[in-house]
């Protein structure tokens, strides 16, 4: 039963101040905390302007190293995919696999390790799902160093055919050379991995259009809502009986 006023009036309680956001409006800004810590590229969905430091590490940093190491594995992959049964000859002189019993997967990995090559090297060009390319083409790269670390210490004489016939920094005949410059390619891949396209790149244009989207559909008004008694969250007022008279 409810207690009645003295005026015969149901009695109403004092409304209840709520020290907590509304749900919505807390998880939304939680998340913006969270991406602007996150800080893809120097832009975040909080809106703000990339500095002069972000827009440095794009030019000079994240663009020539997406190029460079893009480009380099499109190089490779372009000069595999001209004479891929040289390729095949390559990878069976690893002896990694039997030639007899497994000749079907050399010569499936023949042409498919030269596409994956390719494909990723011009997604990291472009800047489009950055560090997925990096982290393919880093794998790549830890896979060969492996396989060449395992032909040196086996005291076997192959030829590395990794960028066909052309001759970068390192012979054909396997040897650390090939292992060391595997590793220096390794650290542009970390880089992008960690730091991911930059300014430059379609990712972030991408970014910056999902975050126009949401600002337009869902805007969210930094001064909206402000309560005196809340740190600038939501006030919101609970009463349990209603304001009825």
């Amino acid at each position: 039963m409810r207690r009645l006023g003295k005026h015969g009036h149901p009695h109403r309680t004092a409304p209840i101040r709520l020290r907590y956001p509304h749900p919505r409006q807390g998880i939304r800004r939680l998340g913006q905390r969270r991406t602007a810590r996150r800080r893809d590229g120097g832009d975040t969905l909080s809106g703000s302007k990339p500095g002069l430091g972000i827009i440095a590490e794009a030019v000079l940093l994240q663009l020539p190293l997406r190029v460079g190491l893009g480009g380099l594995f499109c190089l490779a992959a372009f000069k595999k995919l001209q004479d891929p049964q040289s390729f095949a000859e390559a990878i069976k002189g690893f002896k990694v696999l039997d030639a007899n019993e497994f000749g079907h997967l050399i010569i499936t990995g023949a042409f498919t390790i030269p596409w994956i090559e390719l494909v990723a090297g011009v997604m990291l060009v472009l800047g489009f799902w950055t560090r997925a390319s990096a982290l393919t083409l880093g794998l790549a790269l830890v896979g060969f160093m492996a396989a060449l670390m395992s032909v040196i210490f086996r005291g076997l004489n192959a030829s590395c055919s990794c960028f066909g016939d052309l001759n970068l920094v390192c012979g054909h005949e396997i040897g650390w050379c090939q292992v060391i410059r595997n590793l220096v390619l390794l650290i542009p891949a970390g880089y992008l991995i960690w730091r991911q396209g930059g300014l430059l790149s379609i990712d972030h244009a991408l970014q910056t259009r999902r975050r126009d989207h949401w600002s337009e559909h869902d805007p969210l008004p930094p001064q909206a809502n402000k309560g005196p008694n809340t740190g600038g969250d939501a006030d919101i007022r609970f009463d349990p009986i209603g304001d009825r008279a």
